[in-house]
């Protein structure tokens, strides 16, 4: 095997790590909130309909959209820096179409957070 298959086999590989890792702590909490759950019913206490909507909406509140989008607007503002750092003609392009997909996926999130905002502010 050699380096031109080790190098993007490597990229491709934590690229995957990282998305699976993420899926994982994703699932775990999940899992330790439904358990918690559980655990309180089991013991007797009584849970309103107000407190098992404020468990879900800890896990996919509107606070993380923004955050996603934030983030990845940075990533895809960050590789057009980057393309344009570099210095290289042949390298600018690729790095600005790469570049769209993270800028592109954050703007997304980000009218996901402003349109569930507003859903919140009217009721």
């Amino acid at each position: 095997m050699g380096v031109e298959i080790v190098v993007p086999l490597g990229m491709f590989l934590t690229i995957f790590a990282i998305i699976g890792i993420v899926m994982f702590f994703r699932f775990r909490t999940r899992q330790e909130l439904q358990l918690t759950v559980r655990a309180a019913i089991e013991s007797g206490q009584n849970l309103s309909a107000e407190v098992l909507e404020e468990l879900m909406a800890s896990l996919d509140s509107a606070r993380n959209d923004m955050r996603k989008g934030v983030i990845a607007v940075a990533l895809g503002l960050a590789f057009v820096l980057f393309s344009f750092a570099i210095g290289e003609e042949d390298a600018e392009a690729p790095l600005l179409a790469i570049s769209a997909f993270p800028f592109c996926i954050g703007v997304a999130y980000l009218g996901l957070w402003f349109f569930n905002r507003d859903d919140k502010a009217r009721a």
